[in-house]
């Protein structure tokens, strides 16, 4: 199936049911497809056609989901971008992807309108708002045809370009054919036992992976999401309540602010069933607090964007083991490989490899990284782990992040489970500091819940008993906040910046 096929079927089959509930407007699933086909036809009125690029920097908005739908209908390609970036992270993009559209937000438009060289392919600013030198993304598509889109789509198509984050290295464009976002859509329908009846919060931004993976479960299974932007606890706890939400996904730092909220019990959250943590590791401590005190299982995924979000994921109905990401998708093969290119057994800890119909058609215009990722038939992740006797997995850490003491490998994870395990610590985390004796020593980076008060001395005591000498930190810095990107995962390359710099090491 194509998304074209997806949301046509929805039109047809369940068209007054509502696709998506923004700013408790409900859009259902026929007028949402009566305006992708509109944009669609705009789109091919300016000349865009097959396998032209469209970059879509928009917050989570209606708007997002159109164009998004509207590049599939034409065969285009959509590129998602990261609403953070600034001018010139912007023009990286436009260019490395050769985008020949902009869909953007009048405050968006304003770092393209800084790029003083525009990229050469580029022809089209697309904007939702009046704006100078900009075509009216309303205009164009009240002013289109509605007749049905003609082009020729199939699901070995390239549906999007996703950019990786770019902490190791230049961001890379990662292509992902409509065949592979349904397989992992689907796998992810499969292992949440995702019906019709089930109401999703969409609050993850829509640029990346894990939000267009929520979208495309609930038109998969015809159901609908609640669209909100930006992440605000009270708003999040007003739309569970109002809209009886029973799928939560979100991130670590969501689930963090909804559970250290203080006026959480004062709502309504019993349609809750089920919650996904995503985009980066979630402390055993917070899972057990949010599980409790939103009554319902929280299911902790791994992946990353080269397989369409998430390889692994933990199960409904499976028992629960404290620290692992579960499973592997049906359908997909997970294993560990030693730097030889060997897989491993249970048990020992090596890279994280993905095979299976999620994983990406490559990077665009990068073959050699491509087959660098791809080698042997396998993704390779850069993410360390090991799997027990039964199946499950377990992340150690990110193969770039170990700590080198001395020639003894400290994976930041452990240590920041038994930091979060402190009663006075809200975040933590690991990162490496150069030593001249060791090449390298670990220092924690800590914030701290209100009222609470904690030393580098009782800290120190407190790892001491739990850990080998050398994965207890030498230094222990506390800081207000932790730098994180926009889904919420902790940017250890920004912190190491950011204590070179306060700190002087």
């Amino acid at each position: 199936m194509t998304l074209r096929e997806l949301l046509q079927s929805r039109a047809a089959e369940t068209g007054d049911r509502p696709a998506v509930i923004y700013k408790d407007q409900p859009i259902t699933y026929r007028e949402l497809e009566a305006r992708v086909v509109r944009f669609a036809n705009a789109l091919a009125g300016l000349g865009l056609g097959r396998d032209d690029k469209v970059a879509i920097m928009l917050n989570n908005c209606p708007e997002f989901i159109v164009a998004y739908f509207a590049c599939a209908y034409l065969g285009a390609v959509a590129v998602p971008v990261n609403i953070f970036y600034k001018e010139r992270e912007l023009e990286f993009l436009l260019r490395d992807s050769d985008a020949v559209a902009l869909v953007a937000t009048p405050t968006f438009a304003e770092f393209f309108s800084k790029i003083e060289e525009k990229p050469p392919l580029f022809r089209h600013l697309i904007v939702t708002a009046p704006y100078p030198e900009g075509l009216l993304f309303q205009e164009l598509e009240d002013g289109a045809s509605d007749a049905p889109v003609e082009a020729a789509v199939s699901e070995d198509d390239v549906a999007e370009i996703l950019y990786t984050s770019g902490t190791t290295g230049v961001p890379k464009g990662t292509m992902l054919t409509q065949g592979n976002l349904f397989f992992h859509a689907d796998a992810i329908i499969q292992v949440l036992e995702l019906v019709e009846e089930d109401r999703a919060l969409m609050v993850v931004p829509m640029f990346h992976g894990y939000g267009i993976t929520v979208m495309l479960c609930c038109f998969r299974v015809g159901t609908c999401f609640v669209l909100l932007d930006p992440f605000n606890p009270e708003e999040v706890f007003q739309a569970v309540e109002r809209h009886r939400v029973t799928f939560l996904p979100m991130v670590v730092a969501m689930y963090f602010m909804l559970y250290h909220h203080p006026e959480r019990e004062k709502y309504d959250l019993s349609s809750l069933r089920i919650g996904i943590s995503g985009a980066s590791a979630m402390p055993a401590q917070l899972m057990k607090d949010a599980s409790e005190a939103f009554g319902i299982k929280i299911l902790e995924a791994w992946g990353l964007t080269e397989c369409s979000a998430s390889a692994t994921i933990q199960r409904m109905n499976m028992p629960y083991k404290e620290g692992s990401v579960g499973l592997a998708h049906p359908g997909v093969e997970v294993g560990v490989m030693d730097d030889e290119g060997n897989l491993l057994g249970p048990n020992q800890v090596g890279e994280l490899v993905i095979r299976g119909p999620l994983v990406m058609k490559g990077y665009y215009k990068r073959p050699e990284e491509t087959e660098a990722a791809l080698r042997g038939g396998w993704l390779h992740s850069g993410d360390m782990g090991y799997y027990d006797e039964d199946g499950y997995f377990f992340m150690v850490d990110r193969k770039k992040e170990m700590v080198n003491v001395g020639g003894e490998k400290v994976f930041p994870r452990e240590v920041e489970e038994l930091m979060y395990t402190h009663p006075a610590i809200a975040e933590a985390a690991l990162v490496p500091q150069p030593d001249a004796r060791l090449g390298e020593i670990p220092v924690a980076v800590v914030t701290l819940k209100p009222g609470a008060s904690l030393t580098e001395g009782e800290l120190v005591e407190f790892l001491s008993g739990k850990l080998a000498r050398f994965k207890v930190p030498r230094r222990v810095v506390i800081m207000e906040s932790l730098p994180r990107n926009p889904i919420g995962k902790i940017v250890k390359k920004e912190l190491v910046r950011m204590l070179q710099e306060e700190t002087g090491y």
